[in-house]
């Protein structure tokens, strides 16, 4: 009879440790799941409207004027696989700058 109830006992801690363990690991989130802001920076112009937009071009940063996306006026050495991942997202999607010293004070941070 007591090896029975030591048994059920056994089963039921085993029981609580599994859903325990389960709850713990549903509850981690990995750090690139959180989704990105939807602003990169508040202050600047928003794309589309911003006179230069900062994008990846062939693994590297490149500088585009004004609403033309298809040459860029500038290719930077910068490379992209070598920035953080947020860095990197949102440089896919475009970073807007509102002026030549905006856009130069992006190029500086991205490249140090």
């Amino acid at each position: 009879m007591r090896t029975r109830v030591r048994a059920a006992l056994l089963l039921g801690l085993l029981a609580l440790a599994a859903h325990s363990a389960a709850s713990a690991l549903t509850s981690v989130r990995s750090p690139w799941a959180a989704a990105l802001p939807r602003e990169v920076y508040s202050g600047y112009a928003l794309e589309g409207t911003a006179p230069f937009t900062l994008r990846t071009r062939s693994g590297l940063v490149a500088v585009y004027e004004g609403e033309n996306t298809r040459t860029p006026a500038l290719v930077t050495q910068i490379e992209t696989p070598l920035l953080r991942r947020a860095d990197q997202a949102m440089l896919e999607k475009g970073i807007p700058a509102p002026d030549r010293e905006a856009m130069l004070k992006l190029l500086e941070d991205l490249g140090s």
